[in-house]
């Protein structure tokens, strides 16, 4: 049996699924879908199951690579639950790190005019009153720098309370 790993962005908009074999990507999945419905439809042609495709039914998934945000909150939740329940049924080791490592792009949207940006340190905060940023658009990498994953695999969560 094949092991391979996965590399997920499902931060909100276009979700991309990458996979990867000795840390070179062989193969893209990408879904325009909401991620409540895309993550299941992705997920179930790659893992065993009466739906599974056959072409990946002789390849195990060792471990996800994963953006845990910053990115909207709603599919970072989904994502960080769909995730986690993977692990734990079908054993798969989880490694997460901040959603820049995806894109070129300076900024990642928040909201209105608000966007996250990392700063000399690599902390990311938000960045208010920003006018026409380049848009951010997300990649899977040709070869996985699995060094910058963690094990702090909770969803960033950013954005500063609303108030009332």
């Amino acid at each position: 049996m094949k092991e391979i790993d996965i590399a997920l962005v499902s931060v909100g908009g276009t979700i991309k699924c990458g996979l990867y074999e000795n840390k070179q990507l062989f193969e893209e999945m990408v879904s325009k879908d909401l991620t409540l419905t895309a993550l299941p439809k992705i997920f179930e042609s790659l893992l065993p199951n009466p739906k599974q495709d056959s072409k990946y039914a002789d390849m195990r998934i060792n471990t996800i690579y994963y953006a845990n945000g910053p990115g909207s909150f709603s599919a970072l939740k989904l994502t960080h639950i769909f995730l986690h329940t993977l692990s734990l049924l079908y054993e798969v080791k989880l490694l997460a790190t901040s959603s820049f490592y995806f894109t070129q792009a300076k900024y990642i949207k928040a909201f209105g005019t608000t966007y996250f940006y990392e700063d000399e340190n690599n902390d990311i905060a938000l960045a208010y009153g920003v006018d026409s940023p380049q848009e951010s658009e997300f990649y899977l990498p040709k070869i996985l720098d699995t060094l910058r994953f963690h094990h702090k695999i909770e969803p960033l969560y950013i954005l500063p309370p609303v108030q009332s």
